[in-house]
């Protein structure tokens, strides 16, 4: 092994100083538990991925996804933004969508999230760039599991094509979106699917404010 492979540029230490530096955003969390949330997303988005340049970057933004979800836990806060978890089978076609148009749409009345039964390699292409065309990017998206964490710090399930794997809390809705699948389909459908969700979006914050 190199001396670089072990030094600081190394994935372990890079995730080590992302692990530190997300423990000083969550000092109500045990740094213990911020570390093991890190090296367990590392380790869970690794188990997939055929490129794994990037892993720790993707890891660290997993990470921080579940700790701001646990540290929200299943509290309601009134006033604040509905939080939204989007449900697909692999993450890399309309829930991406649907969680990118309710935060591009939402204007700061959603925090939406997106995540997967059995997370694809990445986003699909065509996907990326419909919804480029459309000016609601998807450069730093990235296909990921969905977690009990994640799952229970949502006011709104959404699901595509699936049940929700998880038992519902308190308070929490769940609302099936169906939608066909992009995978293996022109640009042009991939467009009209990209159309129709985002119409569903533009009905779903519509109804925040009736």
């Amino acid at each position: 092994m190199t001396e670089t492979a072990q030094g600081l540029n190394s994935p372990e230490e890079a995730l080590r100083r992302g692990a530190a530096h997300l423990a000083e955003l969550h000092p109500g969390l045990d740094a213990r538990l911020v570390e093991r949330i890190v090296f367990e997303s590392h380790a869970t988005l690794a188990r997939g991925a055929r490129i794994k340049t990037h892993l720790p970057t993707l890891a660290l933004k997993f990470a921080a996804d579940r700790l701001q979800a646990l540290e929200l836990g299943d509290h309601r806060e009134e006033g604040g933004p509905v939080r939204v978890l989007v449900e697909s089978i692999r993450n890399d076609g309309i829930s991406q969508m649907a969680a990118a148009y309710l935060n591009a749409l939402g204007d700061g009345r959603v925090e939406a999230l997106s995540a997967a039964l059995s997370p694809a390699d990445q986003v699909l292409r065509t996907v990326t760039d419909v919804m480029a065309e459309d000016g609601v990017p998807l450069a730093e998206s990235y296909p990921k599991p969905v977690t009990d964490d994640v799952a229970r710090a949502a006011d709104v399930v959404v699901t595509m094509l699936i049940e929700h794997p998880f038992e519902t809390v308190e308070g929490q809705t769940v609302e099936a979106w169906d939608f066909e699948d992009p995978a293996g389909l022109g640009t042009d459908e991939v467009r009209r699917i990209r159309d129709r969700v985002r119409k569903r979006v533009q009905e779903f914050l519509d109804a925040l404010e009736a």
